[in-house]
């Protein structure tokens, strides 16, 4: 070992236990084979380990021990006494220590010692203890002239963390040695292993950058997916609120309908209620399923040629009831030219009628709503502006997003459930065009602008189409099966008013039993029954009953296309989602069997 590293207070990282045995014998061998005095307080491990290499290099350390100049002591217990309350005590350390020193130092000899209580204390978590007896060494190296060896395993110092209190050690020792891997003689080598350190610190550095940019956007995305979270928990409760909101009015129709079923004007108002409120509901849900078909690319639109007049016309007609409801003027600006152009007119439509419904619920009763309309070059655009509360810049941002709804008052807490404008979004996305959310501040109004590309339909030959007037069906033979008997009893009745022979089950088996009776031409079947479902009972009719040329239709909740597949596959050859409309059933009702 250099000389000038004997002296003073040393600390050795070290990596395996043999390197340290080996770094401490060389700082204590030389020194014993000429006259110095050694200490060594080191756990029992380590004393072996020592004290069996100084004897292989020819130390006699038994006749060292005897003539005082040799002194080997226990770390742990020597530590038990001047550790007071988890701290090491400056007076108790003088006292136990000091002598030590001095007995070795007899006859002005120099000496050299080996301390391991500070890796001890380090190892059991007490940092602040080992760093203070770091300190007390050095007060007493004052006082007393010796040279200290202190030695740190390097993997307790392989946290971020470490790097304050790893300086602290440091910073208390005159000379610091790295563990073997860096202990290199060699200036060139060194040169070479320090230059290494300086490329692997500087590639830690800008993965320390990276990681604080992925832990920022982290952030953002855990803070986004919460908002989403919380708009989920609204949506839910709005949900409840718009379901449940129906089913008051529809009770009390009912009600009244009982009281006085024969009183024909108010069963008739009390009928009115209750198909507005269940038109209502289904649009509600209707409006649910078409975000989850949409989000999922599940949505083909019919396009045809149409008039945008017309489009705005029924929008207008939906939106209707709520704009009167609110005491709102419309103000409209058309095109003086008709405008005709190829679109699904069901889905435009319910855009606009969104955007007007949207306007209608958040302007102040007796507000303003304009509808303008023109085109640019190839495009058409079609704005609708009203003069309610307006938009924040920040709302703007999120105005199309999923369940998200403008702040309510009291007074314009009109309900909804925040997807009406998510709908607008991809329905016009849908068309190949674009919609802007436009608001010069809180109390200004708002306009949204709907951009659509001006796509002409082919010119076509011939006569034009005419619509084919309705006539009367024939008369039926059908089986309703629901296992709701309410809902099974109440579609039998009206088809019986549609001039059918109609017969009703609740279950799966007593389905097979009519149908088996009463060879039905067409079954209305409900997919969800319990024991049997509606799939099994299809492909039983078919292939058990023979009843190959009935036609089966599917009434059910589920309209998605994995169950509109479903049905196809057991034997059905229609599928209607609840609930049904009387108009569309007649229709099809009619058709050639």
């Amino acid at each position: 070992m250099d000389m000038s590293m004997s002296d003073g207070h040393l600390v050795q990282y070290y990596e395996e236990e043999g390197f340290l045995y080996d770094r401490v014998t060389d700082f204590m061998s030389d020194g014993l084979r000429g006259g110095d005095a050694a200490v060594l307080i080191a756990t029992r491990a380590h004393r072996d380990g020592v004290e069996s290499r100084l004897a292989r290099r020819g130390v006699d350390l038994a006749h060292l021990t005897a003539g005082g100049r040799y002194h080997a002591l226990d770390a742990r217990d020597t530590l038990s006494r001047f550790m007071v309350d988890g701290s090491p005590d400056a007076q108790r350390f003088a006292n136990t220590i000091g002598p030590v020193i001095r007995t070795a130092r007899s006859g002005d000899r120099r000496v050299v010692a080996f301390g391991e209580m500070v890796a001890l204390l380090w190892a059991e978590g007490n940092r602040d203890a080992a760093i203070r007896l770091e300190e007390l060494w050095n007060d007493l190296a004052r006082r007393e002239t010796f040279a200290l060896l202190c030695a740190y395993p390097i993997s307790h110092f392989d946290e971020a963390g470490y790097a304050k209190p790893f300086a602290d050690i440091n910073a208390a020792h005159t000379w610091v040695t790295p563990a073997e891997s860096y202990s290199i003689v060699e200036a060139d080598e060194r040169n070479r292993a320090i230059a290494t350190l300086q490329q692997k610190a500087a590639a830690l550095e800008a993965e320390s950058k990276q990681r604080a940019v992925l832990e920022a956007a982290l952030r953002g995305k855990i803070d986004e997916l919460a908002e989403v979270d919380r708009r989920k928990d609204e949506f839910l409760a709005m949900l409840g609120h718009e379901l449940r909101n129906p089913l008051a009015p529809v009770t009390t129709a009912l009600q009244i309908m009982r009281i006085h079923e024969s009183e024909p004007s108010r069963v008739a108002r009390s009928r009115e209620i209750v198909e507005r409120q269940i038109e209502h509901m289904t649009r509600l849900i209707d409006d649910l399923l078409d975000v989850s078909r949409i989000t999922r690319g599940k949505i083909e639109l019919r396009e045809q040629p149409l008039l945008l007049s017309s489009v705005v016309e029924r929008a207008i007609e939906s939106a209707r009831p709520l704009i009167d409801e609110r005491g709102h003027r419309i103000a409209l600006d058309l095109p003086a030219e008709p405008v005709m152009f190829l679109a699904d007119p069901a889905r435009l439509s319910q855009v606009f009628a969104n955007l007007l419904n949207n306007a209608a619920k958040y302007t102040d009763v007796g507000g303003r709503i304009w509808v303008r309309a023109r085109v640019e070059g190839k495009d058409l655009v079609v704005a609708v502006k009203d003069d309610g509360p307006g938009l924040t810049k920040e709302l703007r941002k999120y105005v199309f997003d999923l369940f998200m709804q403008g702040p309510q008052s009291r007074a314009r807490a009109r309900g909804g459930l925040g997807i009406g404008l998510t709908l607008v979004r991809r329905l016009v996305e849908l068309h190949g065009g674009t919609v802007d959310a436009l608001s010069e501040g809180p109390g200004k109004g708002t306009e949204f602008v709907v951009r659509l590309p001006l796509r002409l339909p082919p010119v076509a030959n011939g006569a034009p189409s005419t619509t084919a007037a309705a006539t009367a069906g024939p008369r039926r033979r059908i089986l309703v099966v629901d296992d709701n008997v309410d809902a099974a009893e109440a579609l039998g009745e009206l088809l019986r008013d549609f001039g059918h022979e109609v017969a009703t089950a609740h279950d799966g088996p007593q389905a097979l039993d009519n149908a088996r009776l009463h060879r039905p031409e067409i079954v209305l079947l409900d997919i969800g029954m319990p024991e049997m479902d509606g799939y099994e009972v299809a492909k039983r009719i078919r292939e058990d009953l023979g009843l190959g040329d009935a036609l089966l239709v599917a009434l059910t909740g589920y309209g998605e296309d994995r169950h509109r597949r479903l049905t196809r596959e057991a034997g059905f050859d229609h599928h209607i989602t609840k609930p049904v409309d009387a108009s569309k059933l007649e229709e099809l009702l009619t058709l050639q069997l």
